[in-house]
This record gives C-alpha cells, sequence and structure tokens, in this order.
C-alpha cells in the first residue's frame, strides 16, 4: 500500500487516472475480465475446480507485499524521534499507522500528492501524538532518510518465490516506487536475485491502478520471456492494496492475489469478488500455489 522508498516524486504524475494503453485497447490485447473460479476464495485451498490458463508470469507489488512496511516505518519512526531527542511511546506507532493509511488512501484516490503527503505527514501525525513539532521538515526526512534503507521481508515471502522459482516461473516487481530505491531494498532482504526485471512508475511515468502501467509491463514482459501472444490472464498479480493493486489488475484482466498482512490499521475494506484470493499470510499463498500446481 505505501511505496515510500524514495523521496522523490514524478513530475506531474503522482497518481495516474485510468488510462487506455498507448496503440492499444482492451479488446486488441484480450483484456476481457473472465472468471476464474478456482481463484475464488473459496479455492484457498481448491476444490477440485478445473483449472484456468496456465500461469506464465508473476508480477509481485513490494511494500507490504514482499517488504513489511509497519517494520520499516517503525524503525524509522523511533530513529527520528532519537534524532530530535524526543520522548518515544509506543502507542505512537499504532497512531501513525492509522492517520498514515489514511492519507495513502487519498493518493491512491488521486487526492493527493507525495509529495503534499510528505508536507502534511508530521503535523498532523504530532497533533495526534499532543506534541509540539518545531521542525517538521526535518524530521520528515530523517524519517524518509532511514525508511529508504530499511528492509524487512513479510514471513514466508522468501519461501514464496522459492515456490514460484521451483516451476520456473519468471518473476517481476511491480511498484509505485522509484526503481533504485526498489532495488537497494529488495536487495538488502536478499531477494532482487529472484526477479528478472523490476517495473516501477518511476521508469514507466504512469502508476498503478492506471491501465497503462499494466500494458506496459506486458509488454515489458512479452519482450523479457520472448512470448508476444502472452495474455494478462496468464498473468498473476500479488499486491497488499485493493485501489493500487488489485483493482488495476482486475481492470487489465489478470488474476490476483489480494495479501492483507498487517491491514488491521488500514481503514479500507473492498467488496468480495470472486476472481480474487484473498489471503492473510505468504504461508496461504504458498499453500494455495502449490495446489494449483
Amino acid at each position: 500500500m505505501n511505496h515510500e522508498n524514495n523521496s522523490s516524486s514524478i513530475t506531474g504524475m503522482p497518481e495516474c487516472s485510468p488510462a487506455k494503453c498507448e496503440n492499444s485497447t482492451k479488446s486488441d490485447l484480450n483484456l476481457a475480465l473472465p472468471i476464474y473460479p478456482d481463484l475464488s476464495a473459496t479455492a484457498l485451498p481448491g476444490k477440485g475446480r478445473p483449472k484456468s490458463q496456465k500461469i506464465k508470469a508473476i508480477w509481485i507489488d513490494v511494500d507490504q507485499t514482499l517488504l513489511d512496511f509497519d517494520l520499516c516505518a517503525k524503525d524509522a519512526l523511533q530513529a527520528a524521534f532519537e534524532a530530535f531527542s524526543l520522548p518515544w511511546k509506543e502507542e505512537y506507532f499504532a497512531i501513525f499507522l492509522k492517520e498514515n493509511a489514511k492519507l495513502w488512501d487519498q493518493i491512491e484516490e488521486g487526492k493527493m500528492s507525495r509529495d503534499t503527503l510528505r508536507q502534511v505527514r508530521f503535523p498532523i501525525m504530532f497533533k495526534r501524538f499532543g506534541l509540539p513539532l518545531a521542525q517538521p521538515a526535518a524530521f520528515e526526512s530523517r524519517f524518509s532518510q532511514v525508511l529508504h534503507s530499511s528492509a524487512h521481508p513479510l514471513n514466508k515471502a522468501r519461501e514464496g518465490l522459492k515456490s514460484f522459482r521451483q516451476k520456473q516461473i519468471p518473476l517481476f516487481v511491480i511498484s509505485n516506487g522509484p526503481a533504485a530505491g526498489q532495488k537497494n531494498r529488495l536487495e538488502k532482504a536478499g531477494m532482487l536475485a529472484d526477479f528478472i526485471e523490476v517495473f516501477t512508475s518511476q521508469d514507466f511515468q504512469c502508476a498503478k491502478p492506471d491501465l497503462q502501467f499494466f500494458c506496459r509491463a506486458l509488454e515489458k514482459t512479452r519482450q523479457v520471456i520472448g512470448d508476444p501472444k502472452l495474455k494478462p490472464e496468464q498473468v498473476l498479480v500479488i499486491g497488499d492494496s485493493w485501489k493500487a493493486d488489485i483493482c488495476g489488475a482486475l481492470d487489465f484482466g489478470s488474476r490476483c492475489i489480494w495479501l492483507r498482512a498487517n491491514r488491521q490499521h488500514d481503514p479500507f475494506e473492498a467488496p468480495k469478488d470472486e476472481r480474487v484470493v484473498e489471503v492473510q499470510d505468504w504461508q496461504q499463498i504458498i499453500d494455495w500455489w502449490n495446489q494449483q500446481n
């Protein structure tokens, strides 16, 4: 959900509105929205339902999907408190997660830019903390510096990637963060070598859930794996954000796994959709994958 791995934002493109792919339409890209009964919530584990088209590539989000953003954020928040000689209370972290989720909801809805978030975040937080904050920009800078270098893998995420690799499925990162920052964090987490390529909003100049992002990712994936006929429904998308990852993938025509790890502070609740596997952790992803294969 959160993609704060670099303090820079894409000029004029913090949040893209949905758009059609350049030189492509949904019809010529076969972007229909078929129903995948074996990917329904009741299919975890499966119920002996018929298989849908074989997965030929997997696209995976980073924050709260591969890496534990909450732990990274706590490291950064405590480091900033220490740098400014402020008294730390554990209750501040829960407040931060709740308020930060609200701000990121506004970003994903196109109501706020990342630059604005960085300007308003800690004035809002410290008002909730009941503490004075004389230098909000400096505090944000220290927080971001530590956050960008922090990399805590989610439990069993490495094992999940190993399960995919055992079936020789090519793996790609899809992220709304800049490439350098995400690559650095994934390398620190020991995960970068698992991926063929990292696709980012900075590279594509558009962000999930914009259809252009997914179309460009498909074009790149086709080139890399040498399959010009790869279809959206042959791509599995794994992400934590319903709005950015799952809605974007569903509109595109891909199959989805919605990872809801550490979501207790997220105010958003999505409607049930039978095209989506909803899981709480990577062990459930592994179990589902092993049964499908």
